[in-house]
């Protein structure tokens, strides 16, 4: 009888931790974001498969193929924890040098927010929405934020329509005349894989991608820096978990992060990733005193991994199933 007993309160032991540890997840994510008080606006490419939304301070939202949530967290919100952030060493007249300064999207004015905030970047009035979304005219969102004199940043949003991917531009321009100056700039989100706000990290050393997977592992969300026409590589990626990717950043409007360390996580966690610059604006004369930079961020749907099924006691073959699966790099584009 006492064994019984025994036996009956470990196994309601182990129900109640099992019942815990599936609930923490939920419980965190419910807790995660902090409201806003937004939304500080944005314009709409209504596309097919992707629904960009880019707001006035360089946050974008990304919907796919007509899904209910957002690729980006929050993802009932069409103004998201992303964008551009910069590392500026703002000199004002008669100070021979300053702190380093962390800007970057408004986050306190969205409607929702998980992301550190920094110096919100201030926008320049209206945002120029151009094009029909076709190959020779593709759509175009050109959004300028800035800060105190003198740094001065463009963000175009380009998407052509039937495109899984976007590219998103920068030009930092620098509007006094000078030595070279030095600058780090980001681009970053926090993932919401295909409805997921988990994922499995994703990097390719040949492109330089970085992103997540989701669960199952057949959507991918990834961004990959544009090297064409002399644009400059990205010099540092991460993917990690998306309170990481924030600090790594910056944790206050005076308060840098330590940069991104180039590696990614392969476990199954709450997603955020982007791409580091690290740059120097030239001096010269304006307006040529600016640099120029983008990516291309991607959505794909891919053949998942095929079941693996080992003959029973096959221990060699279980090994070679999981090492396959593990390896598994195959982007081939499906629709499911």
């Amino acid at each position: 009888m006492f064994e019984r007993r025994m036996l009956r309160g470990l196994m309601l032991a182990m129900g109640l931790a099992l019942v815990v540890a599936l609930l923490l997840p939920s419980l965190a994510l419910a807790n995660k974001g902090t409201p806003g008080s937004g939304p500080v606006g944005h314009v709409t490419i209504s596309g097919n498969p992707l629904t960009i939304h880019v707001a006035v301070d360089t946050s974008i939202q990304v919907f796919y193929a007509g899904q209910s949530d957002g690729q980006v967290y929050p993802q009932d919100e069409k103004e998201a924890d992303s964008g551009g952030f910069a590392w500026f060493d703002i000199r004002p007249t008669g100070i021979a040098a300053a702190p380093v300064e962390v800007w970057g999207p408004d986050f306190a004015n969205h409607d929702e927010y998980a992301a550190n905030l920094v110096n919100p970047w201030i926008h320049s009035g209206v945002q120029v929405t151009t094009g029909t979304g076709t190959a020779a005219d593709p759509w175009w969102v050109r959004t300028t934020v800035h800060t105190p004199f003198p740094y001065s940043v463009q963000q175009r949003v380009r998407y052509i329509n039937g495109d899984d991917c976007f590219r998103v531009g920068y030009t930092i321009s620098d509007l006094e005349m000078g030595s070279p100056e030095s600058f780090t700039f980001f681009h970053a989100a926090d993932l919401y894989v295909d409805g997921e706000d988990e994922g499995f990290g994703y990097y390719d050393a040949a492109t330089g991608a970085v992103g997540a997977w989701n669960q199952p592992r057949d959507f991918l969300e990834y961004m990959v820096p544009v090297t064409e026409m002399g644009l400059p590589p990205a010099d540092h990626y991460q993917e990690a978990e998306y309170s990481a990717i924030w600090d790594r950043i910056g944790t206050g409007p005076m308060s840098p992060g330590l940069g991104f360390n180039d590696t990614i996580r392969t476990n199954f966690h709450d997603s955020g990733c982007g791409l580091q610059w690290d740059l120097a604006l030239p001096g010269v004369q304006p307006p040529g005193n600016f640099v120029e930079l983008a990516l291309d961020w991607c959505f794909l749907e891919v053949e998942p991994p095929e079941e693996f099924v080992p003959e029973p006691g096959s221990v060699l073959l279980l090994a070679s199933g999981l090492m396959g699966l593990a390896g598994y790099a195959g982007l081939r584009k499906w629709k499911r």
